[in-house]
């Protein structure tokens, strides 16, 4: 028995990212439709997480029972998560980890208090991302502070639960000497940007979990690399990483997506001109 646990804990699992799930085919620019998905797309890889034999969950999920899981989570908090993503989970008995930014609860484009509160009571994990979406590397103490602590503090309060998750807006973690702050205010998980798989037999906290964005319309050969941790996948996303993370690094956070928006926007033109 001890065997088979230890087994099943170092069994390595899939984490995905998604952001909005929008009624129509996503626009391939740079702006907010870049890391989205149709709701067609999303009904359909659901349904190949199943037809594979693998059981979509949240993260909690994933990370207690992490035999034949994929997790599946959210950032931002969008108003297709809320009307599109989880009617299409719950009608599958499935469950995902939604990343909320707490200052956007409610705004135009974006799920309100009472959706989140039905969300969890149907066994969606609501969790933090932040509470004002800041690149955290360019915040000082003070806001990195008051930004762990008023998200986790609204989210225990509006949603009364224990608030221990977050996920780092852009894939931005704080500097280094500040880190610190995470486990101070409450946090266990996080979750990153980096590509890759996990295991869940680790003792160390916080838990930095590796995830892997979904947007636009994949193949179904793709779809299916990912979620079953394709090593050569894996080894492509990643060395790419590497590279825009040294260009990130070089740029600054800001400049980064700036540029990054811009050369999306001027390749589309390209395509479509």
């Amino acid at each position: 028995m001890g065997m088979e646990r230890a087994h099943a804990e170092s069994a390595p699992w899939v984490c995905l990212i998604y952001h909005d799930v929008t009624p129509h085919k996503p626009v391939a620019s740079g702006g907010r439709d870049y890391f989205s998905v149709s709701e067609a797309q999303f009904h359909h890889q659901l349904d190949l997480i199943r037809a594979s034999g693998l059981r979509g969950c949240s993260i909690a999920d994933a990370i207690t029972h992490p035999s034949a899981a994929v997790a599946i989570s959210f950032d931002d908090g969008d108003l297709g998560q809320a009307e599109r993503a989880f009617p299409a989970l719950a009608s599958r008995g499935m469950t995902a980890t939604f990343f909320v930014t707490t200052s956007w609860i409610g705004t135009p484009r974006y799920a309100s208090w009472e959706q989140l509160r039905e969300m969890r009571a149907a066994g969606m994990s609501i969790q933090s991302h932040t509470h004002a979406h800041p690149f955290l590397s360019e915040c000082d103490g003070t806001r990195l502070r008051d930004e762990l602590r008023r998200s986790r503090e609204l989210l225990n309060e509006r949603l009364e639960q224990d608030t221990t998750q977050i996920a780092f807006p852009g894939g931005d973690a704080p500097r280094p000497e500040l880190r610190g702050m995470l486990t101070e205010e409450g946090y266990r998980v996080i979750g990153t940007s980096r590509w890759g798989t996990n295991r869940s037999a680790r003792g160390e906290e916080p838990w930095y979990l590796r995830r892997c964005t979904v947007r636009g319309a994949p193949s179904d050969a793709h779809f299916r690399a990912i979620i079953s941790a394709d090593p050569w996948l894996n080894v492509r996303k990643q060395a790419r990483e590497g590279t825009l993370a040294w260009l990130r690094s070089s740029l600054g956070p800001s400049r980064y997506a700036r540029w990054r928006r811009g050369f999306l926007s001027r390749a589309r033109a390209v395509r479509t001109g």
